[in-house]
């Protein structure tokens, strides 16, 4: 395909417009200072100018810094070939070009297009995949952000309750439980609940399904015990955002729970749904999210180590000369992708005997508990993979068999 590419589009996209500059084979601008605005006419336009040049989508290579934009979609769903620059390449290629390190929307346009003519090894084509694993990505994401969102108001409420009421830390073993939110928004200060009558708060917590005896002595025995009052101001304020945040929280549970349902219903249409739910520590969720990454085409990746660089489990290393060697932390990568490797890795620790055991040897020779998840997270990522374009279930007797040949062959090697 990089042999028939005539044209090299360049996009410096932006809240309200996008510039644009496309250069022919040899790096010559075709077509310069274009601006289209954020909106169908202004795509339409772009749209015109391409096929003044071509009719053929084959004949173009789109680049862009984010594929996350309304722009992306439209000329993907014309066929058009659309690229996205790796996070945090673009500051390292403006240095090439102007040493000064000035810049402007044009330059950067400019950049964008001839990096993507010479540079091909920098860029991913952005490939959705089917409707049906774009709608889980998108699921799965704001999933992702949502539990996010919740563990904030978790930790907000926290703090809050610290502040003007840290008695109420002791009330509940968990102050985000349902009976704990219930009664923090009747009573959201010390000296409304320590009004209660015993009677009247166990009558409470029989309302919501809480009949413990010994909870509701504890909580009352707690009110009635000498406290640190804090000022006046500092309750009337503090109470109103320990109610936003038992409120947010309930809305957070709510709506999390509708899209772990959907996400669920999703993952059970999805062909390779099947694969990823048959590995040890992987129920609906986790799948979705493995849907996201891998998605449906088995050419997008050629091997296990774009997806480990894409989703941080390998690190980075420097070499010079004999003797010099460093390994550094990945940071450039997909932080979703991250995570959801982190917690696989995590969760298959009490699923999967062979997996502690690689996790433990990684301890074993100094790792901390980080660092072991993440080899554990590359090993995960290399058996998926293998299933992903196999089209095959995970088989544990098989993985063992296999471990067990590749260390006998290992011992071999090393007494020859």
């Amino acid at each position: 395909m990089s042999e028939s590419v005539k044209f090299y589009v360049g996009i410096d996209w932006a809240d309200q417009k996008h510039d644009i500059i496309i250069l022919d084979a040899l790096g010559a601008i075709i077509i310069d200072n274009c601006s289209i605005k954020k909106n169908r006419a202004g795509f339409e336009q772009l749209l015109e100018k391409l096929r003044s040049l071509s009719d053929d989508p084959n004949d173009f290579k789109i680049g862009i810094e984010t594929p996350h934009n309304l722009l992306v979609d439209f000329l993907v769903d014309l066929n058009y070939p659309v690229f996205a620059l790796f996070p945090g390449s673009m500051k390292s290629f403006r240095k090439r070009y102007r040493a000064s390190g000035a810049r402007d929307d044009r330059f950067d346009a400019f950049v964008v297009a001839d990096v993507l003519r010479t540079d091909k090894a920098c860029w991913r084509k952005v490939d959705f995949g089917s409707e049906l694993a774009r709608e889980i990505r998108l699921f799965a994401r704001d999933h992702h952000d949502l539990v996010d969102q919740l563990v904030a108001c978790n930790q907000c409420l926290l703090a809050t309750l610290k502040m003007y009421y840290p008695e109420y830390i002791h009330f509940f073993a968990d102050i985000t439980c349902a009976n704990s939110l219930a009664f923090l928004q009747a009573y959201p200060d010390f000296e409304a609940a320590a009004q209660l009558p015993r009677q009247q708060l166990a009558a409470f917590f029989k309302e919501h399904h809480l009949r413990n005896g010994k909870t509701v002595n504890r909580i009352y025995e707690l009110l009635h015990q000498k406290n640190l009052m804090a000022p006046p101001p500092l309750i009337r304020v503090k109470k109103l955002k320990a109610v936003t945040c038992a409120h947010n929280i309930i809305t957070l549970r709510a709506e999390i729970e509708q899209y772990t349902n959907r996400l669920q219903e999703l993952v059970e249409q999805h062909p390779d749904g099947k694969i990823f739910l048959s590995y040890p520590g992987v129920a609906h969720v986790t799948a979705a999210r493995l849907i996201a990454l891998f998605g449906d085409n088995r050419k997008l990746y050629a091997d296990a180590d774009e997806l480990r660089a894409l989703a941080g489990t390998c690190p980075v290393t420097e070499k010079s000369g004999k003797n010099f060697h460093v390994v550094y932390f990945r940071y450039a990568c997909n932080k979703f992708y991250r995570d959801v490797m982190h917690n696989l890795a995590f969760s298959s620790l009490c699923e999967a005997k062979w997996a502690l055991a690689y996790y433990r040897q990684h301890r074993a020779l100094g790792k901390k508990h980080n660092h072991a998840l993440r080899c554990l997270a590359s090993l995960h990522l290399r058996i998926l993979f293998a299933m992903w374009k196999n089209s095959t279930l995970f088989d544990e007797n098989l993985f063992l068999a296999q471990k067990a040949r590749h260390a006998i062959t290992n011992q071999k090697k090393v007494k020859i």
